[in-house]
């Protein structure tokens, strides 16, 4: 029997006659040495389907005899989905406008390989923060601020969802907190199909549905119930009495009860969204959306320009606005009047990034790798992302002011730590990835982990090089308090003297992040020079911590030269690969 008796025992005594004769088809196919028994047997449930609510093992043992997500088993998942029953492995066939929002976000293999929309921040799932680091890094134009608070507020809310699960009416409650009905339909019914036997999910999902007047979906819901609570007359006749009331809708059923006839119904699956062929998220390329920069624009921007401007406010006081703004009350000014940009003329950038043309799009700039001193604007305000600008340093002079959440500087580049906290000083960075950079002091030595971190209290995903710790890095650091929580951590040609493990343990333990179903990443790389009895003892305190916890937690410790570098993978990483 393909499905388990655990289930079968459960179900009414006219949904067990019906599977009985179901199964005895596919023991009778089987039994037959015909090359075709198996779409045979996908033939008896596909029929078997068109009768009653077909269960999840039903659909598993159909997809079987295909390659996943060829065009068979796309119109395979398209009918499991219409009978309640989705694996979340299917996730990814939902696209374009259909994806689905569960509280599980849909995967397409490795984390480059998902494009992430504003929409899919607007829901609570367990990927959620995740998605708000990509999508930041992706786009050309500051999020707003009506976007980061309806994240805070998924991201608070997806937790006590999960905590919930077991009690249903507190977990239904949460999901209608969200106010998102498509994010309610999806999980109440994904639930449901993993557990067709949990009336009291049924029962609270019709209630709402007739609680908010979505009759038409209401009488698709009750004709699924009732192919599968075959004894349940009392269903059966409140079905009837609002497909009177509410009807008629079209249902796919060939075994149409008297109530749902003359309706003019015929096959149809438009109550739910199907898979697409379409990719996810189309777009065209940069080249074709974008047009080199005009440089005749600063020209003609003072063709209209009035030197004197009368303000409510006394000059002083606007002067002083001019000069503490943050770039979101700066952008608004230039906005409104070209006055403001004269008086203090700071290209607000929100994205600085190399690339094969020199371009700008919104707030966004984008130079060749080895551009021109004269293309790069003057008193320019990053505010969002810089990725792999080869001739960083070269530039500098020309920052304004930097407020970089995300930073990315190529190999090669010589790094004075004066110049690192110009780039980190604001203390809002979320990325940093110096790993291939060279970074010294004045003295020309190499940069205490700990005077790094102080400038890095929101710091996430870090990989630095040619660090320093000694004695007192692990109490300086667990002395620090950091606003979020570390998801990896890569510091490479370590220098220094023996420090104490256990305190530096503690740090990592601490700041890690400890999210559900959420990885943290540590690789350390120590130079050859670095006292080897002492790397040994952190190897295998290190080793013990990350056996704790094996799924979720990965530390590793090597030596320059003689590690099996496995720290490159990265799960979620946004490289030079995503900003080109």
């Amino acid at each position: 029997m393909i499905l388990s008796k655990e289930f079968y025992d459960k179900c009414c005594h006219s949904y067990q006659n019906v599977i009985d004769e179901l199964e005895k088809k596919i023991v009778e196919i089987e039994k037959c040495n015909d090359a075709a028994k198996g779409e045979k047997v996908n033939l008896a449930i596909y029929q078997f389907s068109k009768r009653y609510l077909t269960l999840g093992e039903y659909w598993e043992h159909c997809l079987e005899l295909y390659e996943p997500f060829d065009k068979t088993s796309k119109n395979i998942i398209k009918r499991a989905y219409y009978h309640l029953y989705l694996n979340k492995n299917w996730s990814g066939c939902f696209r374009g406008s259909n994806y689905l929002k569960l509280d599980y976000f849909r995967h397409t293999g490795h984390w480059q390989d998902n494009i992430i929309c504003e929409s899919d921040l607007y829901y609570p799932h367990d990927c959620l923060k995740l998605c708000l680091r990509k999508f930041e890094q992706k786009i050309t134009k500051p999020p707003s601020k009506d976007l980061y608070k309806r994240c805070e507020e998924m991201m608070a809310l997806y937790p006590k969802i999960k905590a919930a699960f077991g009690d249903i009416d507190e977990w239904f409650q949460l999901l209608l907190k969200v106010n998102d009905d498509k994010y309610l339909k999806d999980n109440v019914e994904y639930r449901i199909g993993q557990n067709l036997h949990d009336v009291k999910v049924w029962k609270i999902y019709i209630n709402h549905l007739k609680q908010t007047d979505q009759y038409k979906y209401l009488l698709g819901i009750y004709s699924k119930y009732c192919r599968f609570f075959l004894d349940d007359d009392e269903m059966k006749k409140e079905y009837e009495k609002a497909m009177l009331e509410h009807g008629p809708i079209h249902l796919p059923w060939e075994n149409l009860f008297e109530f749902e006839k003359g309706c003019g119904m015929k096959e149809a699956e438009d109550q739910y969204c199907t898979p697409e062929e379409v990719e996810y998220g189309t777009q065209s390329s940069d080249e074709e959306d974008l047009l080199p920069f005009d440089k005749s624009i600063c020209r003609r921007f003072y063709d209209t320009y009035e030197v004197y401007q009368d303000f409510a406010l006394p000059g002083p006081i606007v002067l002083y606005v001019l000069k503490n703004a943050g770039h979101r009350v700066l952008q608004k000014l230039f906005f409104s009047c070209k006055w403001f940009f004269n008086k203090q003329p700071t290209p607000i950038c929100y994205q600085l990034r190399t690339g094969p043309l020199e371009i700008y799009k919104d707030e966004s700039l984008t130079l060749k790798p080895h551009s021109k001193e004269e293309s790069f604007p003057k008193n320019i305000y990053i505010t969002g992302n810089m990725f792999e600008m080869h001739d960083l340093i070269d530039f500098l002079p020309k920052f304004y002011r930097c407020e970089a959440k995300f930073i990315c500087i190529p190999s090669a580049i010589h790094l004075s730590f004066d110049e690192l906290k110009f780039l980190i000083g604001h203390g809002g960075v979320i990325k940093l990835d110096i790993d291939s950079c060279i970074l010294k002091d004045e003295k020309n030595e190499c940069v205490a982990l700990e005077k790094i971190m102080e400038f890095l209290p929101n710091i996430e995903r870090l990989r630095l090089n040619n660090v320093k710790i000694t004695e007192k890095t692990p109490r300086a650091l667990t002395s620090m308090k950091f606003n979020s929580k570390f998801n990896r951590i890569d510091i490479n040609l370590i220098s220094g003297e023996p420090f104490d493990t256990e305190e530096f343990l503690k740090f990592l333990i601490v700041n890690r992040i400890d999210e559900p179903s959420q990885s943290f990443y540590c690789y350390f790389t120590f130079c050859k020079e670095f006292n080897a009895d002492f790397v040994r003892i952190l190897q295998k305190l290190m080793e013990d911590y990350s056996t704790l916890d094996e799924e979720y937690c990965t530390v590793e410790v090597n030596v320059d030269g003689d590690e099996n570098e496995e720290g490159s993978g990265d799960i979620f990483e946004t490289d030079s690969s995503d900003s080109d």
